[in-house]
């Protein structure tokens, strides 16, 4: 069977991908082969414990593929000969392409942990059944051990230790949670958090066992310690999908990525990847970046999909900037950049500025939250290196505004001076905007430097 365009992978980059692609070459024909028939949206996985009512409303909807006239196919693509342009299905079913983005995402990362395959030991998996699974089980718990202290941790622990009477650990291995995206005093934000909804915490400490007999029954740390617990939750994470990259003769990093130039094309003719599986460079250091997000995992695509048959809008992925937020009980966190400590590790000369306000005004009014406010400036030219936030709901939308600000290579002097709008049921006051007075305090530390 012959495809014009094929995606392997059903996930937001592949998606995207499709979708784009379509829109702008409506002429081709499009098929996305996906391998889980029962995929979920990632990044609410969490919410499928308690939140949602029914797990299936998350469920990773293909409609919109469907409306645009977009193929979709449900099987395993075992091998693919870049040669002859082919692709073949686990059913042994062949299909040929003339251009091929590979979207094949990212898979948990498994421990080497004794034990780890005892009953009641989950993966984090992006389908439908396996978190059905897994919310049953959590709903049923009593004990609770969570392996990892990043987002997935955080959001399962939360998320769990607020809708059940369960007791809820978490194992970090790592002197602070969140310690990827966040400096300390944030990262500290959302332990006290999770700590006043219960949630214990152990950082600075492995797993080094599960026991029980057949089934879990605790969790052995490295000091020790043992944690009663009758389900364990790895949210260490993922790595890069490439097996079916490597078989094939795909150039990858060291570190195990796809290939891939700025726009997402590999190094071999007439293939691109897009999403988790495709390398993702710093935008800043251009280094290899850690960092799968499906907002980067979608422009990736939408750049791949303009431009699969030969480039026509002169728009690159300059490299992640790392953009991320998340929610722990009341407190909204969210960050875009450098860290402080990053800028450290890299050798960056930085200045910073902070600055807490309400965020609404005046502050009494119902609702309101201080809305704290980092901001990470280079020394002396002072472009916008990062920024972090605490509050309520308005920081998933200020840290985006960050963002942008940091991909337009923003100054300091421009935020200071920057015109912005508000209103006191939304925003905190123009006198008092913490955005504005964290770069005023850092254009502040320059003026006094040159002095």
């Amino acid at each position: 069977m012959n495809y014009q365009i094929i995606i392997v992978g059903g996930g937001p980059a592949g998606v995207i991908t499709a979708l784009t692609a379509k829109s702008v070459y409506p002429e081709k024909s499009v098929c996305v082969i996906k391998d889980i028939a029962d995929g979920v949206i990632p990044c609410a996985i969490p919410y499928m414990m308690h939140t949602l009512a029914d797990p299936a409303q998350n469920i990773m909807g293909m409609a919109p593929l469907e409306k645009a006239g977009i193929e979709i196919m449900v099987g395993k693509v075992v091998s693919l000969d870049t040669a002859a342009s082919t692709l073949t299905l686990e059913s042994n079913q062949e299909l040929h392409y003339e251009r091929l983005v590979l979207a094949t995402g990212s898979k948990p990362i498994i421990p080497p942990i004794p034990g780890i395959e005892r009953d009641g030991v989950f993966n984090i998996e992006k389908s439908l059944s396996a978190m059905t699974a897994l919310r049953e089980r959590a709903q049923k718990a009593r004990q609770v051990v969570i392996i990892g202290g990043g987002f997935i941790g955080v959001e399962f622990a939360d998320e769990l230790a607020r809708n059940s009477t369960a007791k809820v650990h978490i194992v970090e291995m790592v002197p602070k949670l969140l310690s990827g995206a966040f400096d300390d005093e944030f990262s500290d934000d959302a332990s006290k958090e999770l700590e006043r909804a219960g949630v214990i915490i152990h950082c600075n400490r492995r797993a080094v066992s599960i026991d029980g007999n057949p089934g879990v029954e605790s969790v052995t740390l490295d000091n020790g310690e043992t944690l009663a617990a009758d389900l364990v939750i790895l949210g260490i994470g993922g790595k890069p999908n490439i097996d079916l990259a490597k078989k094939a003769g795909l150039f990858c990093t060291e570190s195990g990525s796809i290939w891939v130039d700025s726009y997402m094309r590999t190094r071999t003719k007439n293939v691109f990847a897009v999403g988790d599986c495709a390398l993702k460079r710093d935008f800043f250091t251009r280094k290899e970046a850690p960092v799968w997000l499906a907002s980067t995992a979608t422009a990736e695509a939408r750049i791949a999909g303009t431009n699969i048959y030969g480039i026509r809008v002169l728009r690159q992925i300059q490299g992640t900037v790392s953009a991320f937020s998340t929610k722990i009980g009341d407190i909204s966190l969210a960050s875009a950049g450098m860290t402080c400590h990053a800028c450290k590790q890299e050798e960056f000369r930085i200045v910073t500025g902070q600055a807490v306000a309400p965020d609404r005004h005046p502050g009494v009014l119902p609702g309101a939250f201080p809305l704290k406010v980092k901001l990470i400036f280079a020394d002396r030219g002072g472009t916008l290196l990062g920024g972090q936030l605490s509050g309520g709901p308005s920081v998933g939308e200020l840290i985006n505004t960050i963002a942008i600000g940091i991909q337009t290579r923003l100054n300091v002097r421009d935020l200071d001076m920057m015109q912005i709008a508000t209103h006191p049921l939304l925003t905190s006051a123009p006198t008092v905007h913490p955005l504005i007075n964290a770069a005023h305090q850092a254009l502040a530390k320059l003026r006094a430097a040159v002095r």
